[in-house]
């Protein structure tokens, strides 16, 4: 229990610390320091930086995860939780945009395997919430959720490079554009359930950002 929990610390610190200082800028000793720890015991959890790397963007990835159960565990609306699972991608792709780009310039065979494996998830996640709105009629006929999880996703991850001042602010911009998108594709009678009950729906998103 006690090498889980000294693992789990060892993570969370490097994740930090790779995110702010970049993969480059921190070393295996810098984290020892900063976990007030011997190298020893810190090589003995992990081989080396590349494996503690690894270990750190699959911590990213589980939290999209969690946060993706989470959601649907507590809403009983699937656009609500599509709408959410946009703004957690979002803003996780900012969040970590130092770390994700990095390991793809230095780390690349890491950043490969965390990379498709991000993307494939946040695809999957889409489609099935696309899938499931469509089983419940909020789509039109002719709406091509093929396409729109393709076009979703890949806005998500354009902007992840995008230079700007006050990232939540952006965040929350391109949520409202990915919704504005969804909102296209809905049938009349779904646009109007949901102008009626725009204050309910926006009382349930902020509930779903607690879980953040």
């Amino acid at each position: 229990m006690a090498n889980e929990e000294n693992r789990e610390k060892i993570v969370e610190t490097a994740l930090q610390m790779f995110n702010t200082r970049g993969c480059r800028g921190v070393t295996m000793d810098d984290i020892a320091q900063a976990m007030h720890m011997s190298k020893r015991t810190l090589y003995e959890t992990f081989a080396n930086k590349e494996e503690l790397l690894a270990e750190c963007l699959m911590r990213v990835h589980d939290q999209i995860n969690d946060l993706h159960r989470k959601a649907h565990s507590k809403v009983d609306e699937p656009l609500l939780v599509a709408m959410y699972m946009l703004r957690v991608g979002a803003d996780t792709n900012h969040r970590y945009h130092r770390l994700i780009e990095e390991a793809e310039r230095y780390y690349p065979d890491i950043h490969d395997r965390f990379f498709r494996l991000h993307t494939e998830t946040l695809h999957t996640m889409m489609e099935h919430g696309m899938e499931y709105v469509r089983s419940h009629g909020y789509l039109r006929p002719d709406a091509d959720i093929e396409v729109a999880v393709d076009f979703l996703c890949n806005l998500i991850q354009q902007h992840r490079l995008s230079e700007v001042d006050d990232p939540k602010a952006h965040v929350r911009r391109l949520n409202e554009v990915c919704f504005t998108y969804l909102r296209g594709l809905m049938t009349t009678a779904t646009i109007e359930r949901y102008e009626r009950s725009e204050p309910h729906f926006k009382k349930v998103m902020q509930e779903l950002e607690v879980l953040k």
